[in-house]
């Protein structure tokens, strides 16, 4: 079993190990993640992340629940809604989206189960 020492990972908001996030059709954008435990294999996991003002993620469906809790900023999704800071949000799998920041924001985000890239065309849009 070992301490409980040799179990934990403990992460923060500071820039130290935060990483572009490659996002399929969107090269370039101002999207920072840390990983704490995500493992890409299986889709699960939590990560920070960190989107700069104006930036977006890419269109996608999720196999599995995601959940995410908006630190601080906003994040608007492709089909209007507004979430703001304080608020945890669940999507259930199946679900298909993409966000948008306007303000900035910072995101803890947990995943089960892989997602699969899609383009902007496939997901339908307000935004």
């Amino acid at each position: 079993m070992g301490k409980l020492a040799d179990h934990r990972t403990v992460a923060n908001f500071d820039k130290d190990g935060f990483e572009i996030l490659e996002m399929p059709g969107l090269p370039g954008e101002q999207v920072w993640w840390k990983n704490v435990s995500y493992q890409e294999a299986t889709g699960q996991g939590s990560y920070l992340l960190i989107m700069a003002p104006g930036t977006r993620c890419n269109p996608h469906r999720h196999n599995g629940p995601e959940e995410f809790y908006i630190i601080e900023g906003d994040l608007e999704d492709c089909d209007g809604h507004m979430y703001r800071a304080g608020e945890f949000v669940s999507l259930s799998g199946g679900s298909e989206h993409f966000s948008v920041t306007h303000a900035g924001c910072k995101l803890v985000v947990t995943h089960r189960g892989q997602m699969d890239d899609l383009r902007i065309d496939d997901v339908e849009s307000v935004i």
